[in-house]
């Protein structure tokens, strides 16, 4: 008896049932038999984008990556709306140019269209420089402290107009920011008799949540059971990330701050979050990277369908003080006590280490690495316990630039604070060795995009920095550092002057301003006038201790009337341009 396993090999061969072809499926709503279901698209689609020097993948970018790779319910692909979006997006950036010409010649509306195409796409990527350092009024700055009652405020993030304060009694709070007014004064209304009212200058708390919070629907507990020492807001505004001393990342949603994620993943406390400024087109959420105490650095998705845990770094041997983003799959780090600063390329799996460290003839040693923010798309700073801020370039191994003591130094206290001696000789004897300290760097903050970088210390104090266009340097923005008034050239404090910031810089967020009449969202882009200022709105997190501990609290050297202990909460600063201070003075 033959079967398929004993008959030759020639005829083993099955027959395939003679049925009628697969019915054609629709694509982009045409029928399979015209043309086999494939049509050309319209040359006008075509030379609507021919003048812009950017790909699909920047259009997509640009555009805010919508659309999915599913087909829609009408037939319409994803193709197909990735192209009306960019086509939507060529008719905003056309009307915006014949507003701003006042003719629609048409070649040379295209070369505009082209050029405003390639500076969306450079300031998204990082290439984009703007020198607006030279254009704020630091010296005209206005001021605001705002607090709750918690411990020490630990790190800040900014996602305009909400603010996000962490503290070390596991809190998360979420704030409304003033808007401030214009040249002109609060707005009144032409109907209203009465005066108007003053303006709001304080944030406003609107969402608080502390602790450990029970979700009704599943009845799963998420949240912090220690200190939170760490914050970050999601580009899109919709995710808060915190890390804790608890070794624990926790997700909450932004508008009503609900836990809907904790991660344990790592295995020591979680001291930096960082998410990447934009949203990747080629993944399905927004990216995410902590550092830890366990010298690791871990990457994640965040996302509307869901929270992943994506890769582990490896490669520091101390704890990882600071993590920031440079851009899409790249981070930055630090690693405290091993003095390293590393660029980690995730997609290629490599890491570029920088190693710090002071020159021999420095007169102080570096011994931490602490801080580090990016200036993409290839620079980037770090500050260390030595007072000294330095320029990087991911191609190069060693500091472009250093500012040794960018804060300055501390006063030596009194002989009767430093000995017990009666005798004022011999305890001058037995304090012969000591020398002022440096002001250790505690937070730094960059504006990527500009030239602005701005640094905290444990004294209170914050200065703004300018990196000029070559990025070889780093030069201070003339005498604004609020928290210490009387400094002399070399930093060193001379008058015993009460600082305006009470407490450790922990933590450091900057924006920029922009008035809504030049947004080209608000209904009113093409009627309304400047009513709000531009400039750059600065918010510290401010906090008696240090984030990371409690060996150096803040306490004031300058005169006896003056409280030694700080306070908790934040302070924000409105920082104005210059051209905004003409028209104030000229009103």
């Amino acid at each position: 008896m033959s079967s398929f396993f004993t008959v030759p090999a020639s005829q083993r061969k099955r027959k395939r049932d003679d049925r009628a072809a697969p019915p054609a499926t629709k694509k982009r709503g045409v029928d399979a038999k015209n043309d086999g279901g494939k049509t050309q698209r319209p040359r006008e689609r075509e030379e609507s984008i021919s003048g812009s020097d950017m790909d699909d993948d920047e259009i997509n970018s640009v555009i805010s990556g919508e659309g999915s790779e599913s087909d829609s319910d009408d037939g319409e692909t994803a193709a197909d709306r990735r192209l009306k979006l960019a086509e939507r997006y060529l008719d905003n950036v056309r009307e915006d140019v014949v507003d701003e010409v006042g003719f629609d010649a048409e070649e040379i509306d295209r070369d505009l269209i082209a050029e405003r195409l390639k500076e969306d796409v450079d300031e998204f990527k990082g290439r984009a420089f703007r020198q607006i350092a030279d254009k704020l009024s630091f010296s005209t700055a206005s001021h605001s402290f705002f607090r709750a009652d918690t411990q020490s405020t630990t790190s800040i993030a900014v996602h305009s107009p909400y603010v996000y304060t962490v503290s070390k009694d596991k809190t998360l709070i979420k704030w409304e920011l003033a808007t401030p007014s214009g040249p002109d004064g609060p707005v009144q209304d032409a109907s209203s008799k009465r005066p108007p009212r003053p303006q709001r200058r304080k944030p406003k708390q609107v969402k608080y949540a502390r602790g450990v919070r029970k979700i009704a629907e599943t009845g799963e507990e998420h949240g912090h059971t220690g200190s939170i020492l760490s914050v970050a807001v999601s580009p899109s505004g919709r995710f808060v990330a915190t890390g804790g001393a608890d070794k624990k990342l926790v997700i909450w949603d932004a508008e009503t701050l609900t836990p809907t994620r904790t991660f344990t993943h790592h295995r020591d406390s979680v001291s930096s979050v960082a998410f990447a400024r934009h949203i990747s087109t080629m993944s399905s959420g927004e990216q995410l990277f902590t550092g830890s105490y366990d010298r690791t650095i871990k990457t994640w998705s965040i996302s509307g369908a869901g929270h992943a845990y994506v890769e582990t770094l490896f490669g520091h041997q101390d704890h990882v003080t600071g993590v920031a983003a440079m851009t899409i799959d790249q981070a930055l780090s630090v690693g405290a006590r091993d003095r390293t600063a590393r660029l980690w390329k995730v997609v290629e799996e490599a890491q570029l280490v920088f190693r710090g460290g002071a020159s021999k003839k420095a007169p102080y040693k570096e011994s931490n690495i602490d801080c580090i923010a990016a200036l993409p798309p290839a620079h980037f700073v770090t500050g260390s316990d030595c007072g000294s801020i330095c320029l990087w370039s991911m191609h190069k191994k060693k500091p472009l630039y250093t500012v040794p003591l960018a804060h300055g130094l501390d006063p030596i206290p009194p002989l009767e604070e430093l000995s017990q001696e009666v005798d004022s000789e011999t305890a001058a004897h037995n304090t012969r060795h000591m020398r002022p300290m440096p002001r250790w760097i505690t937070a730094l903050a960059t504006l990527p995009g500009t030239d602005i970088v701005l640094s905290g210390s444990w004294d209170g104090s914050i200065r703004a920095w300018r990196i000029p266009e070559d990025k070889k340097s780093i030069i201070p923005l003339g005498p604004w550092h609020p928290g210490l008034d009387d400094m002399d050239i070399d930093g060193i404090s001379q008058k015993k002057a009460e600082p305006l910031i009470k407490g450790v810089i922990n933590d450091i967020a900057v924006f920029e301003r922009r008035p809504e009449s030049d947004q080209p969202e608000s209904k009113d882009y093409k009627s309304k006038t400047n009513t709000q200022p531009r400039g750059l709105c600065i918010v510290a997190a401010v906090g008696k201790e240090h984030r990371l501990g409690r060996w150096k609290c803040f306490a004031t050297n300058y005169d006896k009337a003056t409280p030694s202990d700080g306070r908790n909460g934040a302070v924000v600063f409105e920082v104005p341009f210059t051209s905004l201070v003409d028209a104030e003075a000229d009103v």
